[in-house]
């Protein structure tokens, strides 16, 4: 059964498509990275489409990931569902579907710094093997739409200047960093876009999200927020590694999974978009304090400085400018970080009750 929060949101990202979803009418989608944070919601939105007719035909997904899914996961209420099929397969290694495919999302990575730090290679190849198979499909098969999901670490780490930053900026990114497999697999990967686009006429589009979170944030996973509500979750007091003054602008998965849809279904071919929210800029300690906040916890958020390379350099500010995707889709993000944390903490206390 879909969680309620999840459906809820579900729910207001149909209602905001409107009836651009269409499209996926009878049609075949292929999801890398299914069982994602992004992932999971872009597969429960067209199962949504699909179990309440909305589309007059449903559209079949097939959603590839490392892992099995198993009954009692997020997903595994879809598990028996004709209309959705799960494959356990390394998006790294070219996948050969059995029918022909329609669309396809490579959203498929790891893009969490722990985990890129531990398989620098693994996050390469997922990024740059991962897209160059899926743009050959797509040229052999006169495919309607590929997304492929960037990010926002493109930019690496812009000057003053370019903050908010905007498309055009070409980045200020180091080749020799341990942050570099992951954004400079990421860049060539939209370059291996942008020729497949202008060589065969591949009909993808390039998102660039900027720190998407919600349902589903792996609390594990060692980045800055999920480390909070984990914190938060067992009623401790967070400890910072520094005094958190960076600031970042948060987009949760809501907002984000309306524009990646919208991007998937237009003509935006050869583009790349940043897909953010503008809503707020808020530093770390911040966050730390919200989070204090929704999970009651009384004491004061606590400053403990210590060597972290999984922090290293990361920028001191992360802005982006969306003004060209509200200019295509007259996007509007609508939930702000209080509101986001809050579903984001209220679901991971109902899994909790639940395992």
């Amino acid at each position: 059964m879909i969680n309620p929060i999840i459906k809820k949101d579900i729910e207001n990202i149909v209602k905001r498509l409107g009836n651009s979803v269409n499209k996926l009418s009878g049609k075949r989608t292929l999801i890398t990275g299914a069982s994602g944070l992004i992932g999971s919601y872009l597969v429960e939105t067209i199962a949504y489409l699909n179990s309440e007719k909305i589309l007059s035909t449903p559209c079949k997904v097939t959603g590839l990931q490392k892992s099995v899914i198993a009954k009692n996961s997020r997903l595994g209420y879809l598990l028996d569902r004709k209309d959705i099929q799960f494959i356990s397969h390394n998006a790294a290694d070219p996948y050969s579907p059995s029918s022909k495919i329609d669309y396809i999302i490579h959203s498929a990575g790891d893009s969490a710094p722990a985990f890129f730090l531990a398989d620098p290679l693994g996050a390469i190849d997922v990024n740059v093997n991962g897209i160059r198979w899926i743009l050959e499909y797509a040229k052999k098969n006169n495919i309607e739409s590929v997304l492929y999901m960037s990010s926002g670490e493109i930019y690496g780490n812009p000057t003053p200047e370019n903050i908010p930053t905007p498309e055009t900026y070409n980045g200020n990114v180091s080749t020799l960093s341990l942050r570099s497999p992951y954004a400079s697999s990421k860049r060539l990967a939209e370059t291996l876009c942008f020729v497949y686009f202008e060589k065969y006429k591949v009909p993808v589009k390039i998102a660039r999200p900027f720190i998407v979170y919600g349902p589903g944030l792996d609390i594990s996973d060692r980045r800055v927020m999920a480390d909070f509500i984990r914190n938060g979750l067992e009623g401790k007091p967070i400890e910072m590694l520094n005094e958190g003054k960076d600031t970042r602008s948060y987009c949760y998965v809501l907002d984000a999974t309306v524009a990646f849809f919208q991007l998937l279904l237009s003509q935006k071919n050869g583009e790349a978009f940043n897909i953010a929210s503008d809503l707020e800029e808020v530093s770390i300690y911040d966050v730390a304090q919200l989070v204090h906040k929704i999970c009651n916890i009384k004491e004061e958020v606590k400053v403990e400085k210590q060597d972290a390379k999984f922090i290293q350099g990361a920028p001191s500010r992360v802005m982006p400018d969306i003004t060209k995707l509200r200019k295509a889709f007259g996007y509007k993000p609508e939930v702000g970080i209080e509101e986001g944390l809050k579903r984001t903490i209220g679901w991971n206390r109902l899994v909790q009750k639940l395992n």
